[in-house]
């Protein structure tokens, strides 16, 4: 189902159009939402988070007459600004704030560069993922950033075990000539 008959659906018969938007959209929330909390947040802050983001898409889709633009790049945008809210609220709830007065070292500046570099390039590297388009961008997050087997990919793109490992070694080397445009050489 493409972008144009899920806004028609969401419209028309609002129920089975955001059933369509959650099965299509599912997979690509979860990955941006683990992405971002995976290393703070517990399952469950995490489980709560999608939901937020399909409860807001919902609850602008009653609001708007029309629906128009890109619908990946608004569930994305949802789905990081809600990983950015859950974050600042287990955040405060853990209550991991430093005071200034501990005898804790700071990072030199050097730290401070290298860190900036650091991000900067998963910040390419992650675009560059981005352009390979689905289901080959999911592919290479769940295999390289989440270390899931072919068969828990499958399961998760909805194809073969065999379609991923071949999908995933092409998706590869693509990935290489996108980065060696963008002047990343290693």
């Amino acid at each position: 189902m493409n972008d144009i008959e899920l806004r028609q659906m969401l419209k028309s018969a609002p129920e089975r159009g955001q059933r369509a938007f959650y099965d299509k959209y599912f997979n690509y929330v979860y990955t941006i939402v683990y992405a971002r909390l995976r290393s703070y947040a517990e399952p469950e802050d995490i489980d709560e988070c999608v939901g937020d983001v399909f409860a807001h898409c919902f609850f602008y889709f009653d609001k708007q007459e029309q629906i128009n633009g890109d619908l990946k790049a608004l569930v994305a945008a949802v789905a990081r600004n809600k990983a950015v809210d859950t974050y600042r609220r287990v955040a405060r709830h853990k209550e991991r704030n430093v005071a200034m007065d501990d005898n804790e070292e700071f990072i030199s500046d050097e730290n401070i560069a290298e860190t900036a570099e650091t991000s900067e390039m998963r910040q390419l590297l992650y675009d560059k993922v981005g352009e390979l388009g689905e289901p080959d961008s999911t592919i290479i997050i769940q295999k390289y950033f989440y270390g899931r087997s072919s068969k828990e990919i499958a399961k998760i793109v909805e194809l073969s075990s065999d379609n991923v490992r071949a999908r995933c070694s092409r998706a590869v080397k693509r990935l290489r000539e996108l980065l060696l445009q963008a002047g990343f050489a290693r």
